[in-house]
């Protein structure tokens, strides 16, 4: 009787361990990555920072409105923020942990890194960087940096990065961007470094961070700092028709298609300037002819939303490129263009950071803008002529943020309200429609979370920086 229990023992045994093993194959997908690799996370960052749908920042920036079921972007009633940015820098740190001995993801990861928390710190102010990301260590409580603390480490990463991206040190897998080509990551580099020195442009002379002779020793030495040289360089996300997961952000949503227009004063600009963009941008009012300027019509953002309704009818909807899902593929989504950074460089050559022709780089900008948007570059140059685009009279840096603020149009994130922020070009439509006592907001608040969890800190970089409290309309030492 023993031997027949023992017997039975053995035989449940091989029965209960025979179906774990089953029940484990199952759960194990062979088409399917169990384990993070860099090259998998190189294309979840790229996805995260590229594919950004513009359609908050342009409401914000004033480029579109939307008269429907307003939201904090467009009636400037805004609240608090996010520190989601936390969390994917978390996924760089992993990246470079497991690419530890590949330099060119080593010179990566420090240029994801100074993307996700410069736009933490340009979102709230002070936050926390160098405590950041240390909950293993036991530090749950990081405190918080100065918004010129963190500034100057980023710029300090780019350098590094720069540094780090040779073809030499590698090939990049997972790079759904640049397909791998490690020079066009570098011009990104230092092109997204100037981007941030030209965001400091009220605090030169006023900071410990050297902007002027950082932005002169990019500009002055293309052979260790080389930098975009055409639309081809554009650091984008390009869409296709194949897959519903990558068709362009707002194709096919009815409340975009329906009640979006261009916003009033963004087509007068347009208008003013006799730009062929405006045709590229808008639908002309309905049952007229498109092409001509005085067919088309802006509705005003700082109306309430009843009046902006009463007005849409004889307004220009959003061009239906931008909606209409029988041909969804669009153009591409744009992190940061040639375009942006020609008009960085003649700003910066404006305030003598560095040397060059300002009209040139200006020109290439314009030009740049009109090729991306398909306009033939006959109209670029005759557009250029025209005397409230031309640089030969007037207030040249008007002029140049003035088409820069134009040519951020559906693109580049929430860039255009930033750069607006920083230089008030151009002025953006308030009124009962926007709240907010007629104000555009400068920045949001802090999470709920680190008020509950993180409270001291927070609290002391609140004091420090706003006298007036955790306001939206508070100013941040960036732009003071």
């Amino acid at each position: 009787m023993k031997t027949t229990y023992q017997s039975i023992i053995i035989l449940i045994a091989i029965v209960f361990n025979t179906s774990c093993q089953k029940f484990d194959y199952y759960q194990d997908n062979p088409n399917k990555p169990s384990n993070a690799t860099a090259a998998l996370l190189m294309t979840y960052i790229c996805q995260d920072i590229f594919n950004n749908n513009p359609i908050n920042a342009a409401y914000a920036t004033r480029h579109l409105t939307y008269y429907e079921r307003p939201s904090e972007s467009i009636n400037y009633n805004w609240n608090r923020g996010s520190f989601g940015g936390f969390e994917s820098i978390t996924q760089v740190q992993k990246m470079k942990e497991l690419a530890k001995e590949h330099k060119n993801y080593q010179g990566l990861a420090k240029l994801f890194r100074a993307i996700y928390f410069s736009r933490l710190t340009e979102t709230f102010g002070d936050i926390p960087y160098k405590e950041s990301l240390m909950a293993e260590q036991d530090l749950r409580k990081p405190a918080y940096d100065s918004q010129e603390d963190v500034y100057e480490a980023l710029l300090l990463e780019l350098e590094e990065a720069n540094e780090l991206l040779q073809p030499a040190h590698g090939i990049i897998d997972g790079d759904i961007i640049f397909r791998g080509d490690v020079q066009r990551w570098k011009k990104l580099v230092n092109a997204f470094r100037l981007r941030l020195l030209i965001h400091l442009s009220k605090k030169e002379g006023q900071s410990k961070i050297k902007i002027k002779e950082q932005f002169s020793t990019i500009v002055n030495n293309r052979t260790r700092y080389p930098l975009m040289e055409s639309n081809a360089d554009n650091a984008q996300i390009v869409f296709n028709n194949s897959t519903p997961s990558n068709y362009y952000p707002t194709a096919g949503h009815l409340s975009v298609a329906t009640l979006v227009s261009l916003e009033a004063s963004f087509v007068k600009l347009l208008q003013e300037r006799e730009d062929p963009r405006l045709f590229s941008f808008a639908e002309p009012i309905s049952g007229k002819p498109a092409g001509q300027y005085s067919n088309y019509k802006g509705v005003d953002a700082g109306l309430s939303p009843a009046d902006q309704q009463s007005t849409a009818a004889s307004s220009s909807l959003i061009a239906r490129r931008y909606v209409d899902l029988r041909n969804p593929i669009n153009e591409p989504m744009i992190f940061m263009s040639y375009a942006e950074q020609e008009f960085i460089l003649a700003e910066g050559i404006q305030r003598q950071w560095g040397t060059g022709d300002m009209a040139t780089h200006y020109q290439h900008a314009v030009m740049a803008s009109m090729a991306f948007y398909q306009i033939e570059s006959q109209q670029g140059t005759n557009y250029l002529a025209h005397p409230l685009v031309s640089l030969a009279s007037g207030d040249v840096l008007t002029k140049i943020l003035t088409q820069k603020y134009i040519a951020f149009f559906m693109n580049s994130g929430w860039e255009p309200f930033y750069e607006q922020r920083r230089t008030g070009v151009p002025v953006l439509r308030v009124g009962p429609g926007t709240l907010n006592g007629g104000k555009v907001p400068k920045r949001w608040q802090y999470p709920l979370t680190e008020i509950q969890y993180n409270e001291q800190h927070v609290q002391d970089a609140i004091k420090r920086q706003y006298p007036e409290g955790d306001n939206t309309n508070a100013t941040m030492w960036l732009i003071k």
